[in-house]
C-alpha cells in the first residue's frame, strides 16, 4: 500500500438502493490528474469516483479490475487484496481503512 492516500472528495451516494461512502471505503487506485479513484466500498461493491462531476458509477467486478489495471497510480497493490473475492482471497485478512494502525 502507498504511504500516502492522494486527496480526493468525501462522497457519500446512493446508487440502486445501496450507500456508497468514500470515507469508510477502500481506495484501491487513482488517476490524481484526471480525478477518478476506484474505490471498494464495506458490501464488497467497486466503484469510481469523479471528482469533477462529483458522482459514483458502481461497477462489476471484471469493470473494476480493468478500471484498476488502467489507473497509474496504485494504492492497494496487491491484486489479492484488492479484489479477494475474485483472486481467491476469500476468507484472508484484506485491509480497509477502518483498522486502527
Amino acid at each position: 500500500m502507498c504511504a500516502e492516500a492522494p486527496k480526493y472528495k468525501k462522497l457519500l451516494q446512493e446508487v440502486d438502493s445501496e450507500r456508497y461512502r468514500t470515507d469508510t471505503s477502500t481506495l484501491l487506485a487513482y488517476d490524481e490528474n484526471a480525478g477518478k479513484f476506484l474505490f471498494r466500498a464495506l458490501n464488497s461493491n467497486y466503484f469510481v469516483q469523479d471528482d469533477k462531476t462529483e458522482s459514483i458509477e458502481v461497477l462489476d467486478m471484471d469493470e473494476a479490475e480493468k478500471v484498476y489495471d488502467s489507473m497509474p497510480a496504485k494504492h492497494i497493490t496487491n491484486i489479492t487484496a484488492a479484489f479477494p473475492k475474485y483472486h481467491g482471497g476469500v476468507g484472508m485478512d484484506t485491509y480497509t481503512n477502518l483498522y486502527d494502525d
